[in-house]
Order: C-alpha cells, then sequence, then structure tokens
C-alpha cells in the first residue's frame, strides 16, 4: 500500500470518535487534535507487533471510525445521479457493502503504522451551512509531508461528521463516484452490488 493511502486511512482512522448522545459538542479542530493523540497512543501502548493482531486494529475501526462517518452521505455521494435510479433496498445494501469496504481499508495501513506523526495546519467552519474542513499533514521520515483535508458536515443529532477526506486533492469520494458510475453504465445497480460483494468476499480493498 503506498504512503499516501497508508496517510489517508491511517489520519481519518484516527480523528474519529464515536458520537455520545448527551455530550457538550466538539468542533472539527478540537476532535481531530484530541482523538489523534489518543489514538497514537493506544497504537504506541499495544503489547506485541500490531501487524499480528487484525482482529484488534479491525475493532478499532468499528469502534472510533464508523461512529462518526457519514455513511449515508459517503454512498449518496458515491452513487451520484445514479442515487435515484437505485431503489430504497439497493441503497442499503451498497452502504452495507461500502462500510464493510472501508473497515478493511483503514484496518490495513493501521497494521502498518511505523509511528508517523501528525501536524496540524488550519481548520474551517460555516456553522450558517453547517460545513467544515480541516488540514493536516502527515510527516514521512523519508519524504515531504503528505497534506490531507476532511471535510465534515453537520447534523442536529450527531454533531460533526466526516464525510470525505482529500489526499493532495484527491478525493475519496469522487473516486469512489467514478468507479461506481462506471460499474453502472457496464451492469447496472445489481451489477455494482454484485462487484462490491464479491471484492468483500475476497477480501479485497480495491473497488
Amino acid at each position: 500500500m503506498s504512503i499516501k493511502a497508508l496517510a489517508a486511512t491511517v489520519l481519518l482512522a484516527f480523528l474519529l470518535v464515536p458520537a455520545v448522545p448527551g455530550a457538550e459538542e466538539r468542533d472539527p479542530e478540537t476532535i481531530v487534535k484530541e482523538t489523534t493523540e489518543t489514538v497514537l497512543q493506544e497504537l504506541r501502548d499495544y503489547d506485541g507487533d500490531i501487524a499480528d493482531d487484525p482482529d484488534f486494529v479491525h475493532d478499532l475501526v468499528r469502534r472510533e471510525v464508523l461512529p462518526r462517518i457519514n455513511m449515508q452521505l459517503v454512498t449518496r455521494f458515491a452513487l451520484g445521479r445514479h442515487w435515484n435510479d437505485a431503489s430504497e433496498e439497493q441503497r442499503e445494501d451498497i452502504r452495507e457493502e461500502i462500510t464493510t469496504l472501508l473497515i478493511r481499508t483503514y484496518s490495513q495501513p493501521l497494521l502498518e503504522y511505523g509511528g508517523e506523526e501528525v501536524a496540524y495546519r488550519s481548520a474551517r467552519v460555516d456553522e450558517d451551512r453547517g460545513r467544515a474542513s480541516m488540514r493536516v499533514e502527515v510527516e514521512q521520515r523519508d519524504g515531504p509531508a503528505i497534506p490531507l483535508t476532511y471535510q465534515f458536515r453537520k447534523h442536529d443529532r450527531d454533531g460533526w461528521q466526516v464525510y470525505d477526506v482529500v489526499v493532495e486533492g484527491v478525493s475519496l469520494v469522487t473516486n469512489y463516484r467514478d468507479g461506481f458510475s462506471s460499474e453502472i453504465r457496464r451492469s447496472g445497480v445489481d451489477g455494482l452490488l454484485e462487484r462490491l460483494r464479491e471484492r468483500n468476499r475476497r477480501g479485497e480493498t480495491e473497488l
């Protein structure tokens, strides 16, 4: 896996925390900083070779990542104009398959974590529109730092949630949409769903 993919998935896992009903709302910058330090420390404190314990990492991803990703929005943006072509059942099935794919995708680079550090750059928050972004950089030992931007949407019930990550100008959701659109043109929404299921059955991380 490339260092860019490693940076994107590691940092996305680090910045996300479970939403706690009734808890004091935190802004995106606070979420990023506090959770980054917490999860980095959890990885550093792991007793043994973390690469040999994928179950630990999978549980970490389920616990810390998924509750703060708006999977409904990710699915809708990834399907793009084809969202309206899909039935409610198809949308839900695709959401479940994307979730399974993301768990595995985010777990792999965490298994390869080698002490990379994070530099916090800037946050932009538009409360009126309920949108925000947070820029960070992953410091590399053998190359230039990799810039990442996390895109947030705010929701009345769940607060700020991530719906996209941009690595050097490349959007995760846009990549999904391009791949999904090509597959739907070839074989329809059911064809896309079967492709995702097959990828997950094989344990693959690429679409």
